[in-house]
């Protein structure tokens, strides 16, 4: 009774450990996708010399827009080459906010996928 005691109470150690673990990896891997995000919205930005505003949003980068600033020569597949914008490794979309064209800001909600929280998790 005693070992088994013992063995439920390290396996709830450990997987503890294994979740923390588990949310940090897709922390990281938010952060990834952000970076390239930003790789993408700088291709943008040398092709129309601003980055899509907030109505545009990150979808400028998979399709031409049709409102505001339209790059002229759109590539095919678009600045990010995918064919739909990823959610976050958390499974919600990214916020993505451009009012002036030139500084923007992309937002996950991170672990609790509750916006403007403390976890959220923002470009820099």
């Amino acid at each position: 009774m005693i070992v088994l005691a013992l063995v439920v109470m390290l396996g709830s150690f450990a997987g503890v450990k294994l979740i923390d673990q588990f949310k940090r990896a897709k922390v990281d891997a938010t952060k990834v996708q952000i970076a390239q995000f930003k790789q993408a919205l700088d291709a943008y930005y040398l092709a129309v010399n601003s980055y899509p505003d907030t109505n545009q949003g990150l979808e400028a980068l998979i399709s031409k827009p049709s409102t505001g600033k339209v790059p002229e020569n759109y590539p095919d597949g678009g600045f990010l080459g995918k064919k739909t914008i990823p959610k976050d490794p958390f499974g919600n979309p990214y916020h993505y906010v451009c009012e002036d064209g030139q500084n923007y800001t992309i937002t996950s909600d991170g672990p609790d996928q509750k916006p403007d929280t403390a976890d959220d998790i923002k470009s820099e």
